[in-house]
C-alpha cells in the first residue's frame, strides 16, 4: 500500500499536473476546458437548486444566475476562463442583488404575532392614564399595563403605539 501510495506521488510530480489537468484524466476528457460543457453548468444548476429547497436561505439558489450565464457561454464554446468569469460575476449579482431582494420579499410576508400584532391596534382605558404615568387598558379581553405621555381618562379609545416588556405605549385614537 506504502509503495502504491509512493509511485503515485512520484508519478504526479514528475507529470506536474494541474488540478483541472489530473480531473479531466479522472473522467477522460481531453482537456480541462472539455469538463465545462452546458451539460456541467445544467446540472451543477439542479444540484444548486434542490440544495436550496432542502436548506432554504437563498445561498444557493443565488449561485444558479452564474451556472446559468456559465452554461450560456459554454453552449457558444467560450474558453474554460470565459466561462469562469461569467460564473464569478453571475455569482456576484446573485448574492449581492439577487438575494437581499429576494430574502427582504420572503421575509416581509405574513402577519404579525405575539405582542407585535397589538401595535396599530384600538383600546379601552380602565383605569385612568396620568401623564407619563401607567394606566390600565383593555385590548383583545386582555388587561395591559399602558403608559402614555398625555393624561387619559377610563372609557377612552386609545391605540398601542408600541410594546415593551408588559407596558403598552399609547395615544388618543
Amino acid at each position: 500500500m506504502h509503495s502504491l501510495f509512493t509511485l503515485l506521488l512520484a508519478q504526479n510530480a514528475a507529470e506536474k499536473l494541474t488540478f483541472w489537468e489530473q480531473l479531466s484524466q479522472f473522467f477522460g476528457a481531453e482537456s480541462p476546458a472539455d469538463l465545462l460543457s452546458w451539460e456541467f453548468w445544467l446540472v451543477l444548476t439542479i444540484l444548486f437548486m434542490a440544495g436550496e429547497i432542502l436548506t432554504a436561505g437563498f445561498l444557493l439558489g443565488a449561485l444558479t444566475p452564474g451556472t446559468l450565464l456559465a452554461g450560456l457561454f459554454a453552449a457558444f464554446d467560450a474558453s474554460m476562463s470565459v466561462q469562469l468569469l461569467a460564473f464569478s460575476g453571475g455569482t456576484v449579482i446573485g448574492l449581492v442583488i439577487l438575494r437581499p431582494l429576494f430574502l427582504k420579499r420572503v421575509m416581509n410576508q405574513g402577519e404579525p404575532s405575539n405582542v407585535e400584532a397589538l401595535v396599530k391596534r384600538n383600546a379601552t382605558v380602565i383605569a385612568a392614564i396620568p401623564a407619563n404615568g401607567i394606566g390600565e387598558v383593555k385590548i383583545m379581553s386582555e388587561s395591559w399595563r399602558a403608559t402614555s405621555e398625555t393624561s387619559i381618562e377610563a372609557g377612552s379609545t386609545v391605540q398601542v403605539q408600541s410594546v415593551a416588556g408588559n407596558t403598552l405605549t399609547v395615544i388618543p385614537a
